[in-house]
């Protein structure tokens, strides 16, 4: 008797063993599509990758598409200035070091026009590649998915044309707060720019108080385009004004009067709210020092909450609210978007290889594990953000249940999009805009001189453009 309890123990344990190896197979989702993952078993591809939240969710992931595939993948990891060097030295002198690698539509209209990017549309309709009703890819959020797409018009043709990179995250711009000061405090949140002004000043002022010191706000501002991108250009956008005026006049429009207005009032957010040495700081400076509680504010990425409430990164974990960017004076709100994505390079000897990469890196189960186990934020597969594990993760973010996804839903649906003019040059008008708000801050010119100057350049720079 006692042989035949043992047997049976056994054999429940062996099934149980059995049952929740099949329900863990981490292969049996990918299996599923009818796809021949080891058509390129033995090649080794190279990833070029940006120090962010999502190649942190990607890394841990990356056994399970080598054994899947049998490809096996090398990776280098920079930080985001770097990266884009690196890259565009690989691109331009034909190096073809990497073969797929992160990019955005910002970079995608310099890499498209000088040849250096695959347009995914044909892998993607090669069924021995691609499983098309398998993958779903209507069920990537529109905006995202759009922006990646380009058909080579100056000045317009986003969302037409050639595919160049798969979206696996998503930033809008928001306002990000301690709430716990605002209470202590007895700050509002900012309805519109000059209310903006007026708390952060006053924040910085109360702020002193605190030991540590709390500045008023975050911003980035590195002399870089990236440091325009965010929510100055938010503010800027909000306020109806846009970069460049539409083909095939393409005249910089940075320095209307309602530019030169919104302007002034980022500058001055700067210099009497924002932290000693601006002028050398990354958004990684921002987010971090934000989460170690040295800003009152942050006016930056909204999927940076997924630090800000993960205590191991966060000592104000729990009390940090969320708004929309304050709106202009008719009422309007605009935020900027960024989405990161994964190309292919033109160069690259393995192509098919980094497909079945990017298929895997954005399938829904990945983009699903990357988000619920490692906070790559936002997804850009709606069944991702709506899935039961992310709300339930995502909930409690804010002042109030729902708080943050309401203002992620928002953007999808009425405020984010991208604001830039696409073309080949949309860094170096951004680098030139940047160097005004520069010269602005550090008082060499005024808001009026500096804007007046630096949309001369850009005119210069562009003029080559217009037909």
């Amino acid at each position: 008797m006692r042989k035949v309890v043992l047997w049976l123990v056994i054999m429940v344990f062996a099934l149980s063993v059995s049952i929740a190896f099949a329900q863990e197979d981490p292969l049996a989702y990918y299996q599923q599509a009818k796809i021949n993952w080891k058509a390129y078993e033995g090649t080794t591809i190279t990833i070029g990758l940006n120090k962010h939240p999502f190649t942190e969710s990607l890394r841990p992931l990356l056994p399970i598409f080598e054994q899947l595939t049998g490809i096996q993948v090398a990776y280098v990891i920079l930080p985001e200035e770097e990266f884009f060097e690196k890259l565009l030295v690989d691109l331009s002198s034909g190096g073809g070091i990497f073969d797929a690698y992160m990019t955005s539509p910002m970079y995608e209209w310099r890499y498209q026009y000088a040849g250096w990017i695959e347009d995914l549309n044909k892998y993607w309709n090669d069924p021995n590649l691609t499983d098309q009703e398998w993958y779903d890819r209507d069920d990537f959020y529109e905006k995202p998915l759009r922006a990646n797409m380009w058909d080579g018009t100056i000045g317009g043709g986003l969302g037409e044309g050639r595919w160049n990179g798969i979206p696996v995250m998503v930033e809008f711009y928001c306002q990000a707060y301690r709430n716990d000061l605002r209470e202590k405090w007895g700050l509002t949140v900012p309805q519109t720019y000059p209310d903006l002004l007026d708390t952060l000043t006053k924040a910085a002022e109360l702020g002193k108080q605190e030991k540590p010191q709390v500045y008023g706000v975050a911003n980035r501002g590195i002399r870089s385009w990236s440091t325009v991108h965010s929510g100055y250009f938010t503010a800027f956008s909000t306020y109806g004004q846009k970069d460049l005026t539409p083909a095939p006049d393409l005249t910089a429009s940075i320095n209307t009067p309602q530019a030169k207005e919104i302007t002034q009032i980022w500058i001055d957010i700067l210099q009497k709210a924002g932290p000693p040495g601006w002028p050398n700081y990354t958004w990684y400076d921002a987010k971090q020092n934000f989460a170690a509680g040295r800003f009152y504010e942050i006016t930056d990425c909204d999927f940076f909450a997924a630090t800000y409430e993960n205590p191991a990164q966060s000592v104000i974990a729990g009390n940090v609210g969320y708004a929309l960017p304050p709106a202009a004076p008719d009422g309007s709100i605009v935020s900027n978007m960024w989405t990161w994505s994964l190309g292919i390079s033109s160069l690259s000897r393995y192509k098919e290889a980094a497909w079945l990469f990017l298929l895997w890196a954005t399938a829904p189960q990945t983009m699903l594990d990357g988000t619920l186990k490692y906070d790559n934020f936002n997804p850009t597969r709606k069944s991702v953000w709506e899935h039961p594990g992310v709300v339930e993760k995502s909930m409690e973010w804010g002042t109030k249940p729902g708080e943050y996804r309401e203002i992620v839903d928002a953007m999808y649906a009425k405020y984010g999009d991208i604001q830039w003019t696409p073309n080949p040059d949309v860094t170096t008008v951004g680098d030139y805009w940047c160097e005004a708000l520069h010269e602005a801050y550090e008082g060499k010119k005024t808001v009026d001189q500096a804007l007046d100057d630096a949309a001369a350049k850009i005119n210069e720079f562009m003029a080559k453009w217009k037909k």
